[in-house]
């Protein structure tokens, strides 16, 4: 057998640096530019975004938020966290109205830097220090490499002036006040401020350029009106803090609604090349498109009953998140559930989506995966949905609250609930005595947390698209039977009926719907925003003759865009 341990000392192999790939910085800018366009045009207000009035809400939801997804991320960014958080200073600090109109119109980008390098979600232990100075000033520094800060847009190539809300640990006389907020101008239109640095990040694999950055700061002197908030520590360091980062909260329901508008494009993208696709009948001469296949139209319809009772979720989560009745620990939960449920259901549907495109569903020019990687990158943002249903399911067990109860008691996905939550508490009494910390905990409930997170997210859904009334019974015997098949065993083992049972259950739930597929495509909205190269044969031969072109003896084309 052949040994290629030579290949480790040729410089030829040194694969180190094969995905240092940048964005261009043209890109970049046009980016930014189309960020403003839809700022100036949205009519989403200051007012809006800091009493997340209904305005702020709907972008999420529209297509165009799929349209670019990196603008999607400028905007969220820029929207919720930077405006959010200096907006809600602003009732008392009047000189912040000037930096918010800027923000409103675009004219400056904000940013958001909590994340560290080297501490991730644990944001609390974070390491960059703002020292107060004799003259109230602040000099805010990166001490070290780990308390870089860590993927936030932050480089020059914007065009415009970015200002952050920047996280620092605040010393003040030598005693450490805990974590605050500071309003940093990071950039001008083209350069760095003094004393920041930014190091780009090359490009994240699959999705849309965007210029992620490595950040810190060297000695960076700061105005006493730059901190949010009072100088003072309050009594509750630990909710104070989390009062000063609560638009991540928002951002976790906010952000996850994009999995709603994903769906949908991806299933008019899917749905539409699959009825344009044709391939050879039984008969001689015969073309049939690939949507008669049910391996292709189920994912297809599937897709659109996720979406169809996520949009109706959404409804719900946000009304529920912003009553003020209930908890914070309660609301936060809410928002949590909401996003694990559909950033895990979006995952495994745009794949299954994009597998039936064959080689096409392998390019970026088709979306599908962009898409899909985009989400990836939302399942992580303002939250990793997997810490997050670690510490919601931790915390229901241990009896700290409850989400809302079911309604529909006896419906298929309630009793799925009640029996996965009933299976771990029995789990955490076996245990013996202990607590959440402890490694028998670890090994036998956190794995499951997911599950659990998921199974009241499905039940929740499902509710809450009865209760609209805006769902057709045939999406939504769609939807159940995609939550059943989801954990099938559980069902089989709890009498709810056999494999066979549901088998058929979803076939008669996919052949229902099957007949009003242009319809629900058509009602996906997507069509205006959808210029994907597979959805029509001009689009497609427009894309072929953009193409570079070579040929014996010619140069490259001079439709080139290499």
């Amino acid at each position: 057998m052949a040994s290629y341990d030579y290949t480790l000392k040729q410089g030829i192999w040194d694969t180190r640096y094969d995905h240092m790939d940048f964005p261009d910085p043209e890109q970049i800018k046009q980016l930014y530019k189309r960020a403003r366009m839809i700022c100036q045009h949205s009519g989403i207000t200051v007012d809006d975004v800091v009493e997340m009035k209904p305005n702020f809400w709907k972008f999420n939801r529209h297509p165009v938020a799929m349209s670019d997804t990196a603008v999607s991320t400028i905007l969220a960014i820029h929207w919720n966290l930077c405006i959010g958080t200096i907006g809600k200073f602003a009732r008392e600090r009047q000189d912040l109205k000037p930096l918010l109109q800027d923000l409103q119109s675009f004219n400056v980008c904000g940013e958001f830097l909590l994340t560290e390098v080297g501490h991730g979600l644990d944001v609390r232990n974070l390491e960059t220090v703002a020292t107060l100075q004799p003259d109230g000033s602040f000099d805010l520094h990166t001490p070290n490499k780990s308390a870089a800060k860590i993927m936030p847009p932050t480089t020059p190539l914007a065009g415009i002036p970015r200002v952050g809300v920047v996280f620092a640990r605040l010393i003040a006389s030598e005693v450490d006040c805990g974590v605050r907020p500071f309003i940093v101008k990071l950039t001008d239109s083209d350069q760095m401020c003094p004393g920041i640095t930014s190091r780009p990040l090359p490009r994240r694999i699959g999705s849309k350029p965007l210029d992620h950055a490595i950040t810190t700061f060297y000695h960076v002197r700061l105005s006493p009106g730059s901190l949010l908030g009072s100088l003072n520590q309050g009594p509750n360091k630990r909710e104070e803090f989390f009062e000063y980062i609560s638009r991540v909260s928002v951002g976790t329901l906010l952000l996850s609604m994009y999995n709603i508008t994903a769906l949908y494009q991806s299933a008019f993208i899917v749905g539409t090349y699959s009825i344009r696709r044709h391939v050879a009948g039984s008969a001689p001469g015969q073309k049939v498109p690939i949507i008669s296949f049910a391996t292709q139209y189920k994912p297809i319809l599937n897709a659109i009953a996720q979406a169809s009772v996520f949009n109706a979720f959404a409804d719900e989560a946000i009304a529920l998140f912003q009553d003020d009745t209930l908890s914070h620990l309660v609301r936060n939960g809410v928002a949590a559930c909401f996003k694990a449920t559909t950033c895990l259901a979006t995952q495994i549907t745009l794949n299954e989506l994009a597998d039936r495109c064959g080689w096409q569903g392998l390019f970026a020019y088709n979306r599908i995966l962009e898409m899909g990687w985009f989400m990836r990158g939302i399942g992580i943002a303002e939250g990793d949905y997997t810490v997050l249903c670690i510490r919601l399911a931790s915390e229901i067990l241990l009896g700290r609250y409850e989400l809302p109860p079911a309604r529909m008691k006896n419906c298929l996905l309630a009793r799925h609930e009640a029996g996965v939550w009933k299976e771990a508490r029995e789990m955490v009494e076996s245990l013996g005595p202990g607590n959440h910390r402890d490694q028998p905990f670890n090994a036998y409930i956190l794995p499951r947390c997911r599950v659990l997170v998921e199974s009241t997210g499905h039940r929740m859904a499902y509710e809450a698209a009865v209760s609209g009334g805006k769902v057709t019974q045939g999406l939504l015997s769609l939807f159940e039977s995609i939550c059943v098949m989801s954990d099938l065993s559980w069902y089989c083992e709890n009498g709810a009926g056999s494999r066979k049972d549901f088998f058929a259950r979803e076939v008669e739930a996919v052949e229902a719907v099957l007949p009003q597929l242009p319809t629900l495509l058509d009602e996906t909205k997507a069509a205006s925003w959808t210029t994907v190269p597979i959805v029509n044969e001009k689009l497609w031969d427009d894309f072929v003759e953009s193409l570079p072109v070579f040929r014996r003896g010619e140069t490259i084309s001079e439709k080139s865009h290499l």
